[in-house]
């Protein structure tokens, strides 16, 4: 049996056993995956469990995304952009790094039959998410991207750090707050935390800076209908839950470790015909009813089966 895993501290909201183990079972594969919760000094002891075999891939998740960036052999291609990794896999005794929130925002857009080319969005957070989310919209042929951040400067840094590739899309930025006018924009991405369970009474959007017609996708998906999303659909908005994003990331960290169990398209991982997603969404929607996943957060220093 092979073995994977969640890194990342704290680990008190994760879905990912819960995805993975039922997608395991349901492809019949061989393998566990646990919640390993590690501490930045740690991380050391992750890459030598992966290098030793003890474990055959993981995600990673917050606060270790760019600092295990040292401990790789290669990164991808598509995560260059980003800085950013957050699945491992083995590929011929190397460590590879791959970025899945690229997959995972194209897998929900497309899902919803959201068209890129030629849009106008509006990107909430000026962070690692917002970065990912950023690349994609620019590769896809975004017409305007505004990024609006409570802090404008850090949002002009955020958006020069971009290498100026004479693509189709401009860029602007803009201040996160009341005032923020919505209404150029067809598609609005929260790439923030705002609204994340437990503080589930938040939102990044008062209700009047939401409009009939917007597409509105937040990235947070614990709860499912955050107060974003909520706020949207009664204003005759369109909603696409985080949970769409990370059912494509999970699939996509499941095509990298075992290439040719799910089918792809354009580098998304896409469900064997023959599977059900509306029976994935109810396995994962009891856990977040629950509070809880299939394995616990272990720590690093405790006993591995």
């Amino acid at each position: 049996m092979t073995t994977f895993a969640v890194i990342g501290f704290p680990l008190d909201h994760t879905l990912s056993p819960t995805f993975h183990n039922y997608l395991f079972d349901r492809l019949g594969l061989d393998a566990r995956y646990r919640a390993l919760e590690t501490t930045p000094g740690e991380l050391g002891k992750v890459a030598q469990q992966l290098r030793d075999g003890e474990l055959s891939g993981i995600n990673i998740t917050r606060p270790h995304k760019s600092a295990f960036l040292t401990y790789l052999d290669r990164i991808a291609p598509e995560a260059l952009p980003v800085g950013a990794v957050n699945c491992v896999a083995m590929d011929r005794g190397e460590l590879v790094g791959y970025n899945t929130d690229l997959a995972g925002l194209t897998y929900a857009l497309t899902g919803a039959n959201f068209p890129i080319a030629g849009s106008r969005v509006l990107l909430l957070g000026a962070g690692g998410a917002a970065r990912a989310a950023l690349t994609v919209l620019r590769q896809q042929g975004a017409a305007q991207i505004c990024v609006a951040g409570r802090r404008v400067v850090s949002v002009q840094q955020f958006i020069g750090s971009f290498p100026r590739d004479g693509g189709v899309t401009t860029l602007k930025a803009e201040q996160l707050d009341a005032a923020l006018d919505t209404t150029p924009y067809q598609l609005i991405i929260n790439a923030t935390p705002v609204g994340l369970w437990p503080q589930t009474d938040a939102a990044v959007l008062v209700e009047d800076q939401l409009h009939r017609g917007q597409t509105v996708l937040d990235m947070v998906y614990h709860p499912e209908n955050t107060l974003l999303l909520q706020r949207a659909k009664a204003q005759g908005g369109r909603i696409i839950p985080g949970l769409e994003m990370f059912i494509g990331q999970g699939l996509a960290s499941l095509r990298h470790w075992f290439p040719g169990v799910l089918a792809h398209d354009n580098g998304v991982g896409n469900i064997p015909s023959d599977f059900q997603v509306s029976a994935l969404k109810t396995v994962l929607l009891t856990a977040l009813e629950n509070h809880a996943t299939e394995t616990q957060p272990a720590r690093l220093s405790a006993d591995r089966p």
